[in-house]
């Protein structure tokens, strides 16, 4: 049996770092569009295609991407799912299943209309997970999402929080699962209205009626699909129809699905599951294989989730940092881990910053060093892609809940972004907790080690 590694991926330490957990009373504020954060211009991937000096050379091929994919499964914060064993034992499963519901149950304390939650509540959840049906040695089966869907730490659909009404946060959402990705399933609620299952980049419990199960070989065939397409649109929609008129549902960006042929003005594909069923995508929404990684197709992918809603733990098919950067990535056949820290560590040719590190010296680091549109700057709880510099500034594109500004008469204010911008690195400073540039501890290239190419 191979060794493999659950990741559950706990998204509770993703946005803590940006500060918006702390104690006390800040003030809650709207992050107006006037002025903008950033001068008109750079709102647009023509701006920063326009200060690349290779924009259009290729970062990475298609070996070098599979070199990349295979340093970042050896690292250990991808789960190659291929090489899942095809029994699992109950030490390996309870642990797991335990693990995603203490990270609930030392988090949440609150139901959608702020009340406190129960023992009792606690109790019939627990019960929920269906322990007592967990066998020495457990036969593991295959499936897809049949439409987008969550990722759960317990089976259990509504909200809890940490604080009393904070509906954004819920601590039980651990990531998305859009159509066609595949999962490995391992066990079922009591109920039988959730399964247990482990995807690519973390575990979780997800809705039954959103996946298919199928036999192996199946599983197997719909990944190995040579001819695929590519979802490029921030948000595309399938339809069951040619004339696409019988909608089917969404996809977002980043994600592959079998091609069968293609029309004037669309794309007939197969979809998950074992009916053969097949669905349709209009041209403009999707690529023909995966895009090929240059600057400007970062750039311009990037550029389609500007404005879009934050999304924490990818909540209503929504992006949070890591979530984008992750979706942003596979557009070219990059697999990134969903934990924003962990994708820092997958990408190569990392470079450090000291606590005292001067904020001037950071920025100039940045500029020497940093390729714009393949470099991740990252932060506790937080995760960004590199734009470029101007004149001698930093700019990032991230998807960002809130920044702080200080208040001199009691916590920080919190700015509620609340959605995908470009900024440079300034934002927080003067709070107590500091600007995104001085709480910044790295940045890493999405490129093989310069010596390995």
């Amino acid at each position: 049996m191979r060794q493999y590694k659950f990741l559950s991926t706990t998204l509770i330490t993703l946005c803590i770092g940006l500060g918006l957990s702390a104690q006390g009373a800040p003030r809650y504020l709207a992050q107006s569009q006037n002025p903008p954060l950033v001068e008109i211009q750079m709102r647009r991937p023509g701006y920063w295609i326009a200060h690349h000096p290779t924009v259009d050379s290729l970062i990475l091929d298609r070996e070098g991407i599979r070199r990349f994919n295979e340093q970042a499964f050896a690292k250990g914060d991808l789960q190659q799912l291929l090489d899942f064993p095809q029994e699992i034992t109950d030490e390996e499963l309870l642990a797991e299943i335990r693990r995603c519901f203490q990270a609930v149950r030392e988090n949440g304390n609150y139901d959608h209309t702020g009340m406190l939650l129960t023992q009792a509540f606690w109790q019939d959840l627990e019960a929920q997970l269906n322990l007592d049906e967990i066998s020495a040695q457990n036969a593991v089966g295959y499936g897809f999402a049949t439409r987008f869907t969550n990722q759960r730490l317990a089976p259990y659909a509504g909200i809890i929080s940490s604080r009393p009404l904070d509906l954004e946060f819920d601590y039980l959402q651990n990531s998305g699962i859009d159509l066609g990705n595949p999962l490995i399933i391992l066990h079922e609620s009591r109920d039988a209205k959730w399964l247990f299952g482990v995807g690519r980049a973390s575990s979780g419990w997800f809705p039954s009626d959103d996946i298919a199960l199928v036999e192996r070989e199946d599983w197997l065939s719909f990944q190995a699909s040579e001819a695929f397409i590519v979802t490029t649109a921030e948000k595309s929609d399938l339809y069951l129809d040619p004339q696409r008129t019988e909608y089917h549902g969404l996809i977002r960006m980043g994600n592959r699905l079998p091609l069968i042929t293609q029309h004037d003005d669309c794309y007939e594909l197969l979809l998950p599951g074992s009916q053969k069923q097949r669905a349709f995508i209009a041209k403009s929404d999707a690529h023909p294989g995966y895009l090929p990684y240059t600057a400007r197709n970062v750039y311009e992918q990037a550029f389609k989730a500007q404005n879009t809603p934050y999304g924490w733990g990818d909540l209503n098919a929504e992006y949070d940092c890591s979530g984008l950067i992750q979706q942003l990535f596979a557009c070219f056949g990059i697999l990134l881990p969903r934990n924003g820290a962990e994708q820092y560590k997958a990408a190569c040719s990392h470079h450090e910053f000291a606590s005292n590190t001067l904020p001037q010296s950071r920025e100039e680091s940045i500029r020497q060093n940093a390729v714009p549109a393949a470099t991740l700057l990252r932060l506790p709880g937080h995760i960004m892609l590199y734009l470029g510099s101007v004149e001698g500034k930093a700019y990032a594109l991230h998807s960002l809940w809130g920044i702080r500004r200080p208040n001199p008469d009691q916590e920080d204010d919190v700015i509620a972004v609340n959605r995908t911008v470009v900024t440079d690195l300034s934002p927080g400073l003067g709070s107590r907790r500091g600007s995104l540039l001085a709480r910044l501890t790295g940045f890493s290239l999405v490129d093989l080690k310069q010596e390995e190419q």
